[in-house]
């Protein structure tokens, strides 16, 4: 009959349309969720058990300068999504809102910029040279990029979903990653004690110096490097660098079995100044559950 081949027909294109658009839907959240997993992987790398990895924390220190800063986004996104809303029934609107794609290009200059200062601030130079020199090299060629592939509907997601949802995960778990990740390195360095120990029974003394190329004793996380050894009076200083929940901070977790320990931020101030008048810079010290350990925190 030609009226169930008819509706047999325009069930078959109704359901051809609507897997496209589930299709493309499923696409779009599979990238976003992607993108997310990668830069929160990023953040958190240097808390990743393993062998030292010189990069963990430069590009720790990357995206979490370049996600704080694309918070910029997200007021435009949501502008973008509420045109969206308004101009749905006026099939003339404007696809990609000039003003709109200004906003995006200028915030995308300051997300490089504070992408790079994160390279800076980690030491990697050459980092921050590549992505200032990425970042131009997108700025020329912006007018040929096409954003066609992104329907205007799924735009102020990227806008809005990315950046809202790692600073969510950043702000939540980098602080516990951070401390699980020194009572796990706490852990590492007991063999190293019980080594120095033995070898001050053997010997009557403590070691001068652990100065090596080769580390042994390994800190288990590929954001700390190795342990540091400082003979110091009648015991020792050992500590690690690790990465700070606070941007801009260093903090130095230090053991010494007689609660002595010191930090001090210029080796200058050691030779020319008299001890008891040091300035030693750090602006916070906290005491760790573990006996013997503190954090000295370093701006």
């Amino acid at each position: 009959m030609p009226g169930v081949a008819y509706i047999y027909e325009l069930a078959a294109t109704l359901t051809d349309q609507w897997s496209k658009i589930i299709a493309n839907r499923m696409k779009h959240i599979f990238i976003i969720l992607l993108t997310i997993a990668i830069i929160v992987t990023g953040i958190f790398l240097p808390f990743v058990h393993g062998d030292y990895d010189y990069f963990a924390v430069g590009l720790s220190y990357i995206f979490q300068f370049g996600i704080f800063t694309s918070l910029l986004l997200v007021p435009t996104g949501l502008i973008w999504l509420i045109l969206n809303i308004t101009n749905r029934q006026n099939k003339q609107a404007v696809k990609y809102p000039l003003h709109l794609r200004r906003a995006i290009l200028v915030i995308a200059i300051i997300i490089t910029l504070a992408s790079a200062l994160g390279a800076f601030a980690s030491d990697n130079r050459f980092s921050a040279i590549a992505i200032l020199g990425m970042g131009i090299c997108l700025f020329l060629i912006r007018k040929k990029v096409n954003l066609q592939p992104i329907p205007n509907g799924i735009i102020p997601y990227y806008l809005i979903i990315i950046p809202l949802t790692v600073v969510s995960i950043r702000l939540a778990y980098f602080e516990k990653a951070k401390d699980k990740s020194t009572d796990f390195v706490i852990q590492q360095s007991e063999q190293l004690i019980q080594d120095i120990e033995a070898y001050k029974k053997t010997n009557g003394h403590y070691p001068p110096s652990l100065l090596s190329t080769i580390e042994d004793y390994h800190t288990g996380v590929s954001g700390i490097p190795r342990f540091h050894y400082e003979l110091r009076g009648n015991a020792y200083n050992l500590y690690f660098v690790q990465t700070s929940n606070m941007l801009g901070t260093e903090e130095i977790v230090m053991y010494n079995k007689l609660d002595k320990q010191e930090m001090t931020v210029h080796n200058q101030d050691l030779l020319r100044i008299p001890y008891d008048s040091i300035i030693h810079g750090h602006h916070k010290v906290q005491q760790l559950p573990q006996e013997h350990w503190k954090i000295f925190y370093f701006d």
